[in-house]
């Protein structure tokens, strides 16, 4: 029926009408509906940010039917979506409408600084999710009522009203005094009622008391009973200066509960919540109660294809003043036959992911890339064109948050894109080994060394929301949010999926079946780098770093101990040595030998190769304190040619420098003689050496220690005695 309408309704133009006949077609017919998007043609339908795009709200609003549920002051009262699906235009238009039928409306939109800081006030209280949201909880109905009673004493009528209840009263100066913000209030307040030494469990039971919270919420009610007048408050960008740790997901719950209350204990207040999708999972996960709470209070901002259609040709509509009643033929007005109809419609959202913010975007810079051309309808280059541009737009961001914590992640996307928009695991494993094994990126290398299997950077990638996991029953795609990792172990059989968002940058081309999976991806995934991409890196580096307090020092433990060195060598020098092998000369004693091939193309390695004619590194790997002069005569007896005039022992001596006695009188003994080096890695300076790769930009600081230690032995230790001598009175006159 639709399709038909459709069909009937097609009105041939010349899409090669030049730019002046186009602008002259579309006239505005009056100042009021000349957008500020006209001026600007790259936003001919409006900005994407609600905050910028007001005058197109109030003049194309297009009322959907979640809007019309909370325009009724329903119980649906915490409102949850992805970015960009309308919820700060919801904010917008709401407190608009409230505010012509004359309510009371407070908008609370928190700044990011101000929720950075309420954090270290909410660790007072504890640190755990409990503690932390009966505190917020509280703290936050408080500053509701503060923020409500400050609007009321600034109108005439209920002004009286509040300065008769004197508690109410004496409270409102008090918060008055300590900023221009709610959360900055909040967290000033919070401070000055925590008492020095008390138990956080004591400071959370006697909080309401000390704020008065239950009476000054009596108070305020009977200035509304009086007043009789509503007041409708929202509460947007809960999301800015939010982080997906138990803290950050404590204060988000704490202000749910808190609002909740308010509206609970008050009938004349009505509280709304605009809520990230990614965050609302995340307090579902950690809060037990949260679900059974809040039920039947969510409501789910989602949106289908006639009523993403209708937005767009009410927009149009504005933007064009095209005074046309029928949408299919508004549609159609602006489109060439190709992009006709509904089936030409859902062309265009396959490019997106079914939101306003994505289709709004997509078509401002459709429009532009046709008027460039001197056209005044849109053909499908121009939207091909647009969705590459935004695509590479989202790929560009993901790169830059990411490589600091995923070296090499434009070589591995672009590596697994050559599978195209969906593959397996066994597919995309087979890719990543080629990477791993052919990359001529160090720092790359070193990040699958770290990780240490390809499914680990198939799950990193699933963590920031580049892959999906495909449902074998359903056939959605399931994308990650908050940068989590999937909990089950991929299947060699388990279907992935690249993101659409991507996919244009990447040079996959969106098809008729990528249409279901795009309008079947819900969730919402932060791009931060304080995901789990870098906390997985960090404990495989801190798993390794603390294996070594569980070996023994002596023989018993020597081949554990070899072992530790071994991978923490591989770590340290990856993709610069290689084919690292240990062995054993004598399985009762604490030494193991450990050789590996010089493949490095710069930095210390390379170094070692072009000074000390090593192509093969020598490590004698001691798992003991102290070293004995037969330890270096030994070491040094096996430098062959292919080794060089350079090799290492790694011992667990606590000092790194040489001892006088022994240590320092064969080292010289060696080199006097032979033109040997023979350089002691003590086992805390090379834990130093693996906290340094817990960040990939302090990659380089790893060649940079290395060549310092080996600086300091050519200078100190072949210099003489009296180099030494004078360097111990340094250090102990620092001391």
């Amino acid at each position: 029926m639709f399709d038909l309408q459709f069909k009937t309704e097609i009105g041939i133009v010349d899409p090669h009408l030049s730019t002046s006949s186009f602008h002259r077609y579309y006239q505005p017919k009056n100042d009021s509906q000349k957008m500020g998007s006209l001026e600007n043609k790259g936003n001919v339908l409006g900005d994407v940010r609600a905050e910028h795009d007001k005058s197109m709200l109030d003049a194309a609003f297009y009322d959907w039917q979640d809007h019309k549920i909370l325009s009724e002051a329903s119980d649906r009262y915490l409102v949850v979506g992805r970015r960009g699906t309308g919820k700060s235009a919801l904010t917008y238009k709401l407190n608009e409408e409230w505010r012509a039928q004359k309510d009371f409306v407070v908008v609370v939109a928190p700044n990011e600084e101000d929720v950075i800081g309420l954090r270290a006030t909410a660790k007072k209280f504890g640190n755990t999710l409990p503690r932390i949201r009966a505190a917020v909880k509280t703290g936050w109905r408080y500053a509701l009522v503060m923020e409500i009673a400050e609007k009321l004493s600034k109108y005439y009528k209920t002004q009286q009203l509040i300065s008769d209840a004197a508690p109410l009263n004496n409270a409102l100066k008090q918060w008055e005094s300590l900023g221009g913000t709610i959360v900055s209030r909040l967290k000033k307040t919070l401070q000055s009622v925590i008492v020095a030494g008390e138990e956080p469990e004591e400071s959370i039971s006697e909080l309401a008391a000390r704020l008065k919270v239950n009476e000054i919420t009596t108070q305020l009610c009977q200035v509304l009973n009086q007043s009789n007048r509503r007041v409708m408050v929202l509460i947007d960008r809960l999301d800015e200066g939010y982080e997906p740790d138990e803290i950050g997901i404590a204060i988000v719950d704490g202000i749910i509960y808190g609002s909740d209350d308010l509206r609970q204990k008050a009938d004349l207040i009505k509280t709304f919540l605009f809520l990230r999708d990614n965050v609302f999972r995340a307090i579902q996960t950690l809060d037990q109660d949260f679900t059974r709470n809040i039920e039947g209070s969510v409501l789910r901002l989602h949106w289908d294809v006639q009523e993403l259609f209708h937005m767009v040709c009410k927009r149009l509509r504005a933007a064009f003043s095209i005074d046309i009643e029928s949408n299919a033929r508004v549609w159609n007005s602006v489109t060439a036959n190709e992009l006709h109809g509904i089936q030409g419609f859902k062309s265009v959202l396959r490019m997106t992911l079914y939101r306003p913010r994505d289709l709004i975007s997509l078509l401002n810079t459709a429009f532009y890339n046709a008027s460039k051309a001197n056209r005044r309808h849109l053909i499908e280059e121009d939207l091909t064109s647009s969705a590459s541009h935004i695509s590479q737009i989202r790929f560009d961001d993901l790169r830059k948050e990411y490589l600091s914590v995923f070296p090499g992640i434009t070589e591995v996307t672009r590596a697994l894109a050559t599978l195209g928009a969906q593959f397996t695991v066994a597919d995309a494993k087979q890719v990543l080994s080629t990477v791993s094994a052919q990359t001529q990126d160090i720092h790359l290398a070193q990040h699958f060394a770290i990780m240490g299997a390809t499914e680990e950077i198939l799950k990193s990638l699933y963590g920031i929301g580049f892959l999906g996991l495909v449902d074998k029953t359903s056939g959605n795609a399931i994308f990650s949010h908050d940068g989590k990792k999937p909990d089950h172990l991929f299947e060699h059989n388990t279907l992935v999926m690249i993101h659409p968002c991507y996919r244009g940058a990447l040079g996959i081309n969106l098809d008729a079946s990528d249409q279901n999976s795009a309008e079947q991806i819900y969730d919402e995934y932060d791009i931060t780098i304080s995901s789990e991409v870098k906390e997985q890196r960090n404990k495989l580096i801190g798993r390794l770093i603390s294996e070594l307090d569980g070996i023994e020092k002596g023989s018993e433990d020597a081949s554990l101990f070899a072992d530790w060195a071994k991978r923490s060598i591989e770590l340290i020098a990856a993709r610069k040595l290689q084919n690292s092998q240990l062995r054993s000369e004598e399985s009762r004693t604490a030494t193991r030998e450990l050789t590996s091939a010089n493949r490095a193309l710069e930095g210390f390695w390379l170094r070692i190769l072009k000074d000390y004619s090593s192509s093969q590194i020598m490590f004698s790997v001691i798992n003991s304190e102290k070293l004995s002069p037969d330890d270096y005569r030994k070491l040094s007896s096996r430098l062959t040619t292919d080794f060089g005039t350079i090799a290492f022992i790694i011992c667990r001596d606590p000092q790194k420098e040489l001892s006088k006695g022994g240590e320092l009188e064969v080292f010289q003994e060696m080199h006097q003689k032979n033109q040997k080096l023979l350089i002691k890695l003590t086992s805390s300076f090379l834990i130093g050496l693996l906290s340094k790769l817990r960040s990939p930009q302090k990659y380089d600081q790893i060649d940079e220690a290395l060549s310092k230690h080996l600086d300091g032995y050519l200078r100190l230790y072949i210099g003489g005695a009296n180099n030494i001598d004078s360097a111990v009175k340094k250090k102990k006159s620092k001391i």
